[in-house]
């Protein structure tokens, strides 16, 4: 699955760009969106802390409940400067948390 997002409140991000068609489908989703410097919203809740076991608790908080075929998908919007470690540290958290769907959001391209 794949989601395309492109203005985030609270925080700028500039995406990736890929070209994707956008799904239609919208199921239950937790956003995750890593600035440039590393800041970390979920939901659009800043998060204080950017360790992966501070991560992991406002996602399981962000999924509340849910049963197995309704599984929350966590995407990730990655500012193209974020760093490779602050979004691993985003895929090890949603582990720990029991999220196995992840996506990434991009830009689309401009042809």
């Amino acid at each position: 699955i794949t989601t395309t997002y492109s203005k985030f409140s609270g925080l700028e991000i500039n995406l990736p760009t890929a070209d994707a068609q956008k799904s239609a489908e919208q199921p239950n989703e937790v956003n995750v969106v890593i600035g440039g410097q590393g800041e970390v919203m979920v939901n659009r809740s800043p998060l204080g802390a950017r360790d992966v076991a501070s991560l992991s608790v406002a996602l399981k908080r962000a999924a509340g409940t849910w049963t197995a075929p309704s599984e929350p998908i966590v995407i990730i919007s990655a500012d193209a400067k974020a760093t490779h470690q602050s979004v691993i540290d985003v895929m090890q958290a949603a582990q720990q948390a029991g999220l196995s769907h992840i996506s990434f959001a991009t830009q689309n391209a401009t042809r």
